[in-house]
């Protein structure tokens, strides 16, 4: 049997540069991404993007020598730069070399069932060029109907060697080659279960022989294996048995590759390509690729092979990391029973142990195992997340509403690649105008201050304050120059806007400061949401533009309207959110027999507790409480940056479970008197008391800390 071994970079995935994993990631994302090679000035222009990576890469020089360090990447003749596996796009299906593979099991679940036998071929062109076979000791009964199935009884495999021997010799016997095999996720979770414990690696690239047939033989309303030789004319000698499947999905496969050349699929990137699930328009762009590459001689056809080649270049899958499988694939199969069905969040980590996500879910068992479920093609950012993942910790919490704070919390802090909301809090632009000055003006400022002055926002992006903006120089005569207004500087000539009747020109020391302050207090107004009359005469003149066939006039009105609708909603939200989010929250825990109190005041989360459920610690909590929030000042007139994110998603929350029995307001009553915040202390308590008889007993047995304030990241499980 040949043993060769093959370097492809499609088989095994080198480590990175020490101290510069991260970097290579990133280069290898943007790669992706762009779907075509990069020169190194694309590379850092897109790098420095990202903020935390700009300081490290001071020349196209380092970032040439740290690319050329890395097996992971490829230069070609122009300078550009490529993961090195896209040259498997090029190369021919008749030079690569496939291994077809076949695994009998005790059952279907990996974990609980073990494999009990192995098989595979390696092939080249149409060739069989070598055979791996093995029996497997699961050292468990093996059921009765696996025996009548298989043949394969206890005495057979009490001599066989066990997983951790025979599965070394597999993975030498698949290096550099390409695996195939007959539903073969269902193959490689079982083989990434038992490679998980050996800390090997599977090549990452598959061909399902199932997929393939039923995308080149559409006719065939059968596909299982031993349909597929009777079809074929393939012999299947022991059905059921590793070896002789394994032999049987090879011979299909070379039957069904000749089928692919008949179509013009003659490189192993036309095969993926063509195996990638597609929509209605992306089929005929398919059908009209292969017919271009069946007859590549005529001018026409050839120009339309380069105009498709372009467009699926643009959108074509990475090979390292795509596959016509399921998430399975890469994430451990045993890791499922390890997840704990209760409210929290989840990061998903790398080798290295750098955090790639951070996810929250209102019960983490469920949310995880959609992972495995996921199929490729239809996010590209999962398709690029789950092969990286090396490790997933769960944090189980208390409630939904803490595990959503949460989230926000650590994409913050950890600034995750494949966390895209809530992540750029710090770039979150304000409107401020300084009324304090004469003729005040509007700007745009990143750090709202206590300096007198009226601030907006913040803003979700800086190009939707540059069209609010726009608006109210369209809909106001506002001073729009940077030079010095009288008194402070010296009158000047009026500039065009002037002239034009877009400005009051105050530089021209004519203007009347009262008036202009007028002004500014109908802008501020607008902004706040009091002059909805505006919104209708700019609706007004984008209705007539497009009809008068002045479609670009139009289509920026219409941006710069719905910027503005957008900013005014966003306003309207935080402002009644801060005015009216003034309560306890507080419902039965996640963790049993305890109660979760949430102090919301303006619109903030103040304090969050998790008290057992019982009486007179329920009291003495909601006193301390409320007597922290009788004795808070008024809320700062200016939402800051980190908070806006906060205050959205307790609105939201609230919003969604108004209807909850859950919620119970500071009013200005309770916060003054006594004997008012012994009744409300009184109806939290009773009305928990119902909420614990009616949700009965909790199917998670682990109890926190009681006094868990200083510990709220209880139960963190790491999962390697």
């Amino acid at each position: 049997m040949s043993r060769s071994r093959l370097s492809l970079h499609y088989a095994e995935e080198p480590e990175p540069v020490a101290g510069s994993g991260h970097i290579l990631r990133e280069i290898y994302a943007l790669l992706q991404a762009a779907g075509e090679p990069l020169d190194e000035e694309r590379l850092l222009q897109g790098l420095r993007e990202r903020r935390q990576l700009a300081l490290e890469l001071p020349s196209r020089q380092s970032l040439a020598r740290l690319l050329a360090s890395s097996d992971l990447f490829a230069c070609d003749p122009a300078g550009r730069w490529q993961p090195a596996i896209w040259r498997l796009w090029q190369r021919e299906l008749e030079h690569l070399d496939f291994v077809a593979l076949d695994i009998e099991t005790t059952g279907l679940r990996p974990g609980r069932d073990r494999i009990i036998e192995l098989g595979a071929w390696r092939l080249r062109g149409e060739l069989l060029r070598g055979r791996f076979h093995s029996l497997v000791n699961p050292e468990q009964p093996v059921p009765a109907a696996i025996v009548r199935l298989t043949g394969i009884d206890e005495q057979s495999l009490a001599a066989a060697p066990t997983i951790e021997l025979v599965l070394p010799e597999l993975l030498r016997f698949c290096t550099g080659a390409i695996l195939v095999g007959h539903n073969l996720g269902f193959d490689l979770h079982f083989l990434a279960y038992e490679t998980a414990p050996l800390n090997a690696r599977l090549p990452v690239a598959g061909i399902d022989v199932l997929t393939l047939a039923r995308r080149l033989l559409p006719d065939q309303r059968r596909c299982g294996l031993a349909a597929l030789a009777r079809r074929l004319q393939v012999p299947l000698t022991t059905p059921h048995r590793a070896l002789a499947d394994a032999e049987a999905i090879a011979m299909v496969f070379i039957k069904l590759l000749q089928l692919a050349r008949q179509k013009g699929l003659t490189t192993y990137g036309q095969l993926l390509q063509y195996l990638q699930p597609v929509s209605d328009g992306q089929e005929e762009l398919n059908t009209g690729l292969t017919r271009s590459l069946s007859v590549p001689d005529q001018p026409a056809q050839r120009a339309e092979l380069q105009q498709a080649g372009r467009h699926s270049a643009r959108r074509r899958p990475d090979p390292a990391v795509w596959s016509p499988l399921s998430g399975t694939l890469w994430l451990n199969p045993a890791w499922r029973r390890t997840f704990p069905a209760q409210p929290g969040v989840y990061l998903m980590k790398d080798g290295a142990g750098h955090v790639l996500y951070v996810g929250k879910a209102r019960c983490l068992k469920a949310r995880l195992a959609s992972y495995y479920r996921h199929r490729p093609g239809i996010r590209p950012r999962i398709d690029g997340l789950l092969p990286q993942v090396q490790a997933i910790e769960t944090r189980p919490l208390g409630s939904e509403l803490e595990a959503l704070l949460v989230e926000s919390q650590l994409i913050k802090e950890l600034q995750p690649p494949y966390n895209i909301q809530l992540r750029d809090y710090e770039r979150y632009p304000f409107l401020k105008v300084d009324v304090h000055q004469p003729f005040p003006r509007f700007g745009i400022t990143r750090e709202p201050g206590a300096d007198g002055a009226c601030y907006f926002g913040p803003f979700r992006s800086e190009r939707s304050l540059a069209l609010t903006l726009e608006l109210l120089e369209r809909l106001f005569p506002l001073a729009t120059c940077a030079r010095p207004l009288p008194p402070a500087g010296a009158p000047s000539a009026p500039c065009l806007r002037y002239h034009l009747g877009r400005c009051l020109a105050p530089c021209s020391g004519q203007a009347d400061p009262v008036s202009y302050r007028q002004m500014i207090e109908e802008v501020c107004a607008f902004l706040e949401g009091k002059r909805p009359e505006l919104l209708v005469h700019v609706r007004r003149q984008m209705e007539e533009a497009a009809q008068a066939l002045h479609y670009e006039r139009a289509a920026r009105l219409r941006d710069m309207l719905q910027s503005a609708e957008e900013v005014l909603l966003s306003q309207r939200l935080i402002s009644s959110a801060v005015a009216a989010n003034n309560l306890l929250i507080a419902y039965p825990s996640a963790w049993e027999g305890y109660n979760e109190i949430f102090l919301i005041r303006h619109g903030r989360l103040l304090e969050l507790q998790r008290v057992p459920h019982e009486e007179h610690a329920m009291r003495q909590t909601l006193g301390h409480l409320l007597a922290r929030a009788a004795a808070l000042p008024a809320p700062p007139a200016t939402v800051g940056q980190a908070e806006i994110d906060q205050i959205m998603i307790i609105s939201r929350w609230i919003k969604r479970h108004s209807r909850d029995r859950a919620f119970f307001p500071l009013t200005s009553q309770v916060l003054a008197e006594a004997q008012a915040r012994e009744q409300l202390i009184e109806a939290i308590w009773q009305a928990l008391c119902a909420q614990q008889r009616e949700s009965g007993p909790c199917t998670q047995p682990q109890r926190p800390e009681p006094d868990s304030q200083a510990r709220r990241q209880n139960g963190s499980d790491v999962i390697p």
